[in-house]
């Protein structure tokens, strides 16, 4: 059972203040279980409809396989729907979110998804009875979309991505982040806290209430 109480904490050289009930998630990489650390099922997928090899971990396909963004578009097109609808949920997020939900906490999923998605992905958190209180998609089109001040927006004040550049974009609006590692930010440097699985973000989030609770003894 999780307790909430204000804390202050650091991130990246910043203060963080953390007073509310307040927590945002993205959804690839971070519910989903798409990435292994070592492998991402997208790059393994891109591999083996080009019959390219990786040549380097990244968040794009065309950078991790060399091709155009147009052929990746192509790829993405055909693909993107069976694996939203199919990808496994990592181990114990319901639970942790469920504990979340049971002390009245707020749980915003954040991603960078498409909005014309909105219907797949709401029948993959309904089929894994992901509780949550808003989804907040892509708008699509070309137009651009800043995590950090969405979550700026939702009041968010802790916040799990894991695209690194996201989560400098969140912390730079003044928000608590934390990075779940996946194959395309292993290895780059960064100050920001990083996570393995639903396990560490627990217990990130049990450090929090720890520290509030010495503080207001």
């Amino acid at each position: 059972m999780l307790n909430y109480h204000q804390h202050t904490t650091r991130n990246c050289k910043e203060v963080v203040t953390i007073k509310k009930r307040v927590f945002g998630f993205d959804i690839d990489g971070v519910l989903t279980a798409d990435d292994n650390g070592t492998d991402n099922i997208w790059l393994t997928k891109a591999s083996e409809y080009f019959k390219l090899p990786v040549i380097k971990q990244s968040f794009y396909i065309e950078e991790a396989l060399g091709v155009s963004e147009q052929q990746a578009d192509l790829f993405f097109q055909k693909v993107v729907r069976s694996i939203i609808t199919n990808v496994t949920i990592r181990p114990y997020c319901v639970q942790v979110l469920n504990e979340l939900s049971e002390i009245e906490a707020e749980i915003h999923l954040i991603t960078a998804r498409d909005e014309k998605f909105r219907d797949l992905t709401e029948n993959w958190l309904a089929k894994h009875k992901v509780p949550y209180d808003t989804l907040h998609m892509s708008p699509g089109s070309g137009q651009k979309y800043s995590k950090g001040a969405k979550c700026v927006e939702l009041g968010v004040e802790f916040f799990v991505d894991d695209n690194l550049e996201n989560c400098i974009d969140v912390t730079n609006h003044g928000v608590h982040v934390v990075l779940f590692e996946a194959s395309h930010n292993k290895g780059r440097k960064t100050n920001i806290t990083r996570v393995s699985d639903w396990l560490d973000i627990k217990d990130q989030i049990h450090s929090i209430l720890r520290s509030s609770s010495q503080i207001a003894r």
